[in-house]
C-alpha cells in the first residue's frame, strides 16, 4: 500500500478547500492510504469524520509554532513509521499560488491541481453527525438567519473608514432590522471566541462554538449572511443557503463554488451595497431553494 503524508497548517478557509483534493486525491488513488497532519485549532475539527483521511493527527507543535521549525526532524518527531517510504506533501497555499492566473481560480482548484490529479469538485466536504445538528438546534428559534461579520486579512480602508471587506456595522443592524420586520424569528452572530462582539437588540451573540456545531448552525439556517471568511466556505460545505457581501479586494471565483445551490454574491466595495439591497437578496434566496448562483456587480 502507497503512502502519503500531508502536512495542513491553514486558516479555516483553506483548511475547507482542501478536502477538494483529498476527495480527488481519493478517487485517483482508492488504494493509497492518507494521514493528514494538521495543527490542533479548535476549526481543524470540521476535518472528523471525513472518509477521504485515513489517519488524522492534530499538533500542539503546529498550532504554537506554525511551520517556522519545519524540518525532517520535524516530520520524524510525527507518530508515524517513516521506514516505510511515503511521499510527504506541504499543503501551503503559498507552494502553488505564485501567479495571477492561479490566484483567480478557486483555491479548491489549485490544492486539487498541487496534488496533480483532475479536479472534481470546488465546493468542500463537511460531514457533520444528527448529534451536531441537534446541539445547534438548542440554539436557536425557526426560521433563523446567521450573520458573521468579521473577515482576517482584512487591510484598512484607503478612506480610514474601517477595513476593507468590511461592512459597517450600522448596515447589518439596519439588515436585522429588516428581517425581524419580514417574519424571521432569531438572528445570531457567530465568530470565533476571539472575534470583537458588537452588543446589539436585534441579534444574539454566538462566538464560540465547536466548529461542528457552527457548520450545524448554518446548514439549518434560513440564509447565512456574510462577508468573505472561513465561515462562507463553511456555508458552501454544508450548502447554506447564503448571500455573500464579497469585497473585489479578493478575487471573484473564490466567492461561490459551483456546486453551490443557492448562493447569491454581491461583489464590489462592500461599502457600496445598502441593508435594502443585501435583505432583498435574501429574499431571493429565503424564496429559491436550489436556485442557481447569482452575481450583482457594484
Amino acid at each position: 500500500m502507497e503512502k502519503i503524508v500531508l502536512i495542513s497548517h491553514n486558516a479555516l478557509g483553506d483548511t475547507l478547500c482542501m478536502t477538494c483534493a483529498l476527495r480527488a486525491y481519493k478517487e485517483a488513488n482508492p488504494d493509497h492510504f492518507v494521514t493528514l497532519v494538521t495543527h490542533s485549532a479548535g476549526y481543524t475539527q470540521i476535518l472528523e469524520g471525513n472518509p477521504d483521511i485515513d489517519l488524522l493527527i492534530y499538533s500542539d507543535h503546529m498550532l504554537f509554532h506554525g511551520l517556522k521549525n519545519y524540518s525532517e526532524e520535524f516530520l520524524y518527531s510525527l507518530p508515524l513509521d517513516f521506514s516505510v517510504p511515503q511521499q510527504v506533501r506541504l499543503m501551503d497555499m503559498k507552494l502553488f499560488c505564485t501567479t495571477e492566473a492561479v490566484f483567480q481560480e478557486h483555491i479548491s482548484t489549485g490544492f486539487t491541481k498541487y496534488l496533480g490529479v483532475p479536479v472534481i469538485r470546488t465546493r468542500p466536504y463537511v460531514f457533520l453527525t444528527e448529534s451536531d445538528r441537534s446541539a445547534a438546534r438548542s440554539l436557536v428559534k425557526e426560521p433563523y438567519v446567521v450573520i458573521s461579520l468579521h473577515s482576517n486579512s482584512n487591510p484598512p480602508r484607503e478612506d480610514g473608514n474601517g477595513n476593507k471587506k468590511d461592512w459597517p456595522v450600522e448596515s447589518w443592524a439596519r439588515l436585522c432590522q429588516l428581517l425581524l420586520a419580514k417574519g424571521i424569528k432569531d438572528i445570531v452572530a457567530i465568530g470565533s471566541e476571539y472575534d470583537q462582539r458588537y452588543g446589539s437588540p436585534v441579534w444574539r451573540n454566538l462566538y464560540g462554538l465547536p466548529i461542528r456545531i457552527t457548520a450545524a448552525l448554518l446548514e439549518q439556517t434560513a440564509c447565512v449572511v456574510t462577508l468573505e471568511n472561513g465561515i462562507g466556505h463553511l456555508a458552501h460545505g454544508v450548502d447554506a443557503p447564503t448571500v455573500m457581501i464579497y469585497s473585489d479586494l479578493m478575487p471573484l471565483p473564490w466567492a461561490a463554488p459551483n456546486e453551490a445551490s443557492n448562493v447569491r454574491v454581491l461583489y464590489g466595495d462592500p461599502h457600496s451595497f445598502s441593508p435594502e439591497a443585501v435583505c432583498e437578496e435574501v429574499e431571493i434566496v429565503l424564496s429559491k431553494a436550489g436556485a442557481c448562483n447569482t452575481l450583482i456587480e457594484m
